[in-house]
């Protein structure tokens, strides 16, 4: 059965991130961190399994070997780190700018309020460990998600379950 995962901002190969994220990338190293995320990945993901990358991936260009480690059907949604694009082609299988899922905008950088008449929920990253107070937003940068990607269908479960409650 093919399951379908979000994450976002990985930033693999970023030394900076762990000084920006200390308490939620606690690594000695760079290479200690993406070894972590890339196994904490393919524990949880399998080869057949759809993970939808929602975007800040990697830093640098030449460091897109790493994105073969991991498992699974990768799709990505751009995130303003992810550049040069055309190089991305290569390890994903889409590259978007944003998508629809579930009645869900799936982008890097949240929407404007706005698009809530179209849309039940935006799930981005982006924000890293931080949230908006308005639960239509659902974060899945690494840091809210323990540096491992998540199943979509709990996504929209919690998504649904707040929804639910407002009404």
């Amino acid at each position: 059965m093919n399951r379908v995962f979000v994450i976002a901002d990985t930033h693999f190969c970023h030394a900076k991130i762990l000084d920006y994220e200390p308490e939620h990338r606690p690594f000695a190293s760079i290479e200690d961190h993406d070894a972590e995320l890339v196994y904490r990945w393919n524990f949880t993901v399998k080869k057949s399994d759809t993970v939808w990358h929602l975007g800040d991936v990697l830093l640098g260009t030449k460091n897109f070997e790493i994105l073969r480690e991991l498992n699974g059907i990768k799709n990505l949604v751009l995130g303003n780190h992810d550049y040069p694009v055309i190089k991305y082609l290569e390890y994903f299988n889409k590259v978007l700018g944003s998508v629809q899922l579930h009645n869900c905008i799936l982008t890097h950088i949240p929407v404007a309020e706005s698009q809530f008449s179209r849309f039940k929920a935006n799930i981005h990253g982006h924000l890293h460990s931080n949230t908006l107070e308005d639960k239509r937003y659902y974060n899945v940068s690494a840091e809210r998600l323990n540096l491992t990607p998540k199943p979509l269908r709990d996504v929209i479960a919690e998504i649904d379950g707040f929804i639910e409650n407002r009404l």
